[in-house]
């Protein structure tokens, strides 16, 4: 008989096999971790908060231009080595299995779906972390271990949504720009069950050339995320991912990039006020800030990708609008109330040079609707202003709403909680007696939702006032009207502990309920009108995390008055540059309502 003699592959295959077995058996130890340095510098703050991995603080903490500290760290938890760290020395031995770069074309290994919430914690994967130009993409994945089903299994998540809420950015190791990973659950069957492996997936698009890390954390599990239907808000527990120090990729730009900072000031002026963008440090421009909206309390600005945004001053835009918007009906809470308080004032309302607040007062920084306010009284529901070149001012007489005086644009204010039932009177009056018969047919109808919606609505029944709400649309605004969606704001870090009426917040929560305002508005009115999305949410989002964990102070969720500022300029500048016959000024001189505030 004539024996086989084993490839070398083989050998080698058996050797790593003997290897790996020897590895576990004798330095298989429950506190032995690789790169501990390594995620010890990346995430220690819940740790020196003073509370380990308990509940949140609310001690600020800024690190715009520090290291990331922002992350749990896994340094003190007794957990053991991942599974992908010894089966990375098979990959070592044979090379990666692809160079494919897109999530789809890149296999799950088979020994992801074997992990086990005993034996490994949840971790963070790169699959070709290999550098790519600025501008592509590179595949984030996050791998969930099964874990034993827990006593309490009421909460479910929304249809065709995960179980488990992660929070995790690529973050930029020199510019720290922060770019948010919004994962997916891969399509597989085991994603759908609660005591199953999870594993999701997200293509990140790079660009701005730097080093890139991912740091992020588990917010919850078992579909806590989800207090839906009178369900109260899990306390917020951060559980930790690990991210093994590989796990970095480069984005490196061969002087080509539109995306340059370089280069900002030959993109085309914005126009979408949905345009995706990162913050940069003032100290990082290579041009004169002046140039750029104000920065925000950091000195961070805001920069969108693919457009330029300028510095609009309101006396330009009372005129912008004057000409091109001068019957607007505008629709939201108290979030859209301190936007226009901004516009009405001049941007006087809590500036730097404000003559009647300074920006670290209670009103700038979150609660507002106590504070007199000349131009209008928040506590009306529904308010005519008109505003001009020298600022805004509510009627106080009856008018015939469509007779605009000259120079001067006119707004129908009509303060809502949402869609919820803690509107009094019903949200759907005002509109059962018709709108536009009172209040004239406008060149824009602006709504706001979503952030009393997810708060005090299930979704099952905010998905019925929808259908209310797209009906009367239909109704009052012909395709000559224009609609502006204005998501909700960015939510994250904590949740909501009230007394009495705690609100179902959460960040997964939130981000559902805009996309299902924005899907169902397109869907009914996308071949009709013209839908623009004003997204506040994302401007936020994009905020080092160490700056968005400021809001947990905020028991409303309003951004501070220099982000409502930034927010402002957005719409300002997508309303203007849009209507072509509008040039800025100086370049043609060139060439009763709940205490919720406790209020929302």
């Amino acid at each position: 008989m004539t024996l086989l003699r084993p490839s070398k592959r083989m050998l080698a295959l058996v050797a790593v096999v003997v290897v790996v077995c020897i590895h576990i058996v004798f330095y298989w130890k429950p506190a032995e971790l690789h790169d501990v340095d390594g995620m010890h510098r990346a995430d220690d703050e819940l740790h020196r908060a003073g509370d380990g991995l308990h509940r949140v603080t609310d001690r600020p903490h800024d690190d715009t231009n520090g290291p990331h500290t922002e992350f749990p760290s896994l340094i003190h938890h007794h957990m053991p080595i991942p599974l992908s760290s010894h089966w990375s020395l098979l990959d070592k031995l044979f090379g990666p299995p692809t160079l494919a770069t897109k999530c789809h074309d890149i296999p799950i290994p088979s020994y992801y779906w074997t992990a086990k919430d005993a034996f490994t914690p949840a971790f963070v994967a790169l699959p070709n972390a290999q550098p790519i130009q600025v501008g592509s993409t590179v595949c984030v994945r996050v791998i969930v271990p099964a874990k034993p089903q827990r006593a309490s299994v009421v909460y479910t998540p929304m249809p065709d949504t995960p179980w488990d809420s992660i929070l995790i950015d690529m973050v930029g190791t020199t510019n720290n720009v922060s770019v948010p990973v919004r994962l997916q659950m891969t399509n597989d069957v085991r994603n759908t069950r609660r005591d199953d492996v999870h594993v999701y997936e997200a293509d990140v698009e790079l660009r701005d050339a730097d080093e890139y890390r991912p740091r992020g954390y588990i917010e919850f599990r078992d579909a806590e995320w989800n207090p839906d239907g009178g369900l109260l808000p899990v306390d917020y527990v951060p559980e930790p991912l690990y991210v093994p120090e590989s796990a970095r990729v480069e984005a490196v730009d061969d002087g080509s990039s539109m995306y340059s900072l370089d280069r900002y000031l030959e993109l085309p002026l914005c126009t979408d006020p949905a345009a995706e963008g990162r913050w940069i440090h003032t100290d990082m421009l290579p041009f004169d800030p002046h140039l750029v909206p104000e920065p925000e309390n950091h000195n961070l600005v805001w920069l969108p990708y693919t457009c330029r945004l300028q510095r609009i001053t309101y006396t330009d835009f009372a005129s912008c609008l004057a000409t091109a918007y001068p019957l607007m009906h505008w629709y939201g809470d108290s979030n859209l109330r301190r936007s226009l308080k901004k516009i009405v004032s001049m941007g006087d309302w809590c500036s730097f040079n404000s003559t009647s607040n300074a920006t670290e007062t209670r009103s700038c920084l979150c609660e507002d609707y106590r504070d007199p306010f000349m131009p209008f009284d928040a506590r009306y529901r529904e308010l005519i202003i008109d505003i001009d070149q020298t600022g805004g001012q509510a009627l106080t007489q009856p008018t015939e709403f469509a007779l605009v005086p000259d120079n001067t644009a006119r707004v129908y204010l009509h303060k809502w909680e949402g869609l919820s039932t803690r509107n009094k009177p019903a949200w759907t009056q005002g509109f059962d007696a018709r709108i536009t018969p009172q209040y004239g047919n406008p060149q824009v109808a602006l709504i706001s939702l979503t952030n009393w919606d997810a708060a005090f609505s299930s979704r099952a029944y905010f998905a019925v006032e929808m259908q209310k709400l797209l009906d009367y649309v239909q109704v009052e605004y012909s395709n000559y009207t224009q609609l502006y969606i204005r998501t909700g704001q960015y939510y994250c870090c904590r949740t909501d502990q009230t007394p009495n009426a705690p609100r179902a917040y959460s960040r997964l929560r939130n981000a559902y309920f805009d996309q299902y305002v924005i899907d169902a508005f397109r869907e009914r009115f996308g071949h009709s009108h013209v839908i623009r999305i004003w997204n506040v949410a994302q401007v936020s989002e994009r905020l080092p995390l160490s700056v968005r964990k400021e809001t947990v102070k905020c028991p409303a969720n309003h951004a501070r008055a220099e982000v409502v500022e930034i927010e402002n300029q957005i719409l300002m500048n997508a309303m203007c540059n849009y209507f072509e016959p509008y040039v800025p000024m100086e370049q043609a001189s060139v060439g009763e309502e709940d205490d919720l505030e406790t209020d929302q």
